[in-house]
Parts: C-alpha cells; structure tokens; sequence
C-alpha cells in the first residue's frame, strides 16, 4: 500500500515537472516573437517594419517634409540643432522645420518616434549623395545612428532630388540663397550638375 502510494506521488511529481517544463519550452519559443529581444523579430514583424518603413519615407517624400529634413542644414555647418557634424543627431529623432509654433523640431522625427521608437524598435537613417557627375561616385553621411544593425534589420530607401533654386531650411539660413549660389563648404552635397539638378540624395532607414 505504502509502496503504491510511493509510486502514484512519484508519478505526480514526473507529470508535474513535464507540465513545468513545457510551459517553459513554450515562453522562450515565444520569446523571439517580440521586438525588443535583443532585436530580433520573426519574419512577419520583420516584413510589417519594412512595409512601414517604405511608407513612412513615400509620405515624407510626398508631402515635403523629407525635402525640409534633407536641406535643415546650417551654412556654418551640421544639421541644425544636431550634436555633431559628423554623426547628426547622435541617437537623437532627426529635426526639421518646425510646422508648429510651440515646437522646434516635428515633422519627421515625430513621425519616426511614432512609427518606430515608441514600439520599441530601432532605426538608423543616412542620407547618400552624389560628389561627381559619375552617379557611381557617393557619400554616405549620418543623420541618425542608434548603433549595429541586427541580422534580421529591415532597409527602405527614398530617392529626392534637389534642384538649384530650393534653400536651405535651417533657421539661420531659411529663404536664404538658393543651393545653386552656395559656396562648396556651405552645404553636404555639392552641385554636381551643370542644370537646374543640383545633387540626388538617396535616404536610407534602416530598422530593427
């Protein structure tokens, strides 16, 4: 009787640990469905960012706000408001135009917070232009940098192209003298075509 007894609690106890164990095995197989692990997200969330990614530059583009992002540069040089010339604004949301009068930088950096860092991803954004007549022949330079891309990072890219009589929109030099007139220093890109096309920036989100 007392061996029975012995031998039902050893079976409770067995069923009991399988129970443990499986819902242990079924949290951290759940686990990599979230974006904030480590930044890994499963193939759907991964094609969702990129989709969002892709839509949120067409609709930048569309409505001016990616122009006004690009050409928020100062003629003394750097982004304006940005923490360095040479990494923008650090880990910071990119700035541009202010399109309401109790702010100093919306627009797109609001649309960015609210699409991505506010869910808990992360994203990179760099602006590529030409520095010769040869297409071939790019800069990269960094708008925003939040660090190493995961493996399982998404890419979208928007293409604008700047023409001579567009200006800056920094505060300091906003309805100032067209890009065509600038001199060399006073602004990233350089004009590179004889035409009225001044330079072709192509703006890469990367997001994970």
């Amino acid at each position: 009787m007392v061996s029975e007894r012995g031998q039902a609690y050893t079976l409770e106890g067995f069923v009991g640990a399988m129970i443990v164990l499986t819902a242990m095995l079924f949290a951290l197989q759940s686990v990599v469905l979230t974006p904030t692990t480590a930044g890994t997200v499963d193939q759907s969330v991964k094609t969702q960012l990129g989709t969002q990614a892709n839509d949120l530059l067409r609709t930048a583009g569309s409505d001016g706000t990616l122009d006004d992002m690009i050409l928020y540069w100062n003629a003394s040089g750097g982004f304006a408001y940005a923490s360095s010339t040479e990494t923008g604004y650090g880990s910071l949301p990119p700035c541009a135009p202010a399109r309401s009068p109790d702010t100093v930088c919306d627009s797109f950096g609001q649309a960015t917070n609210a699409t991505f860092t506010e869910r808990g991803f992360v994203y990179n954004l760099y602006v590529r232009y030409r520095t010769a007549p040869d297409p071939t022949e790019t800069v990269t330079r960094r708008v925003v940098y939040r660090g190493v891309p995961s493996s399982n990072a998404v890419t979208a890219t928007y293409t604008v192209v700047l023409y001579d009589d567009m200006t800056l929109t920094a505060p300091e030099d906003a309805g100032g003298a067209n890009l065509g007139s600038l001199a060399e220093n006073e602004f990233y890109a350089p004009d590179v075509d004889p035409g009225p096309v001044y330079n072709v920036v192509e703006v890469r989100m990367v997001v994970w």
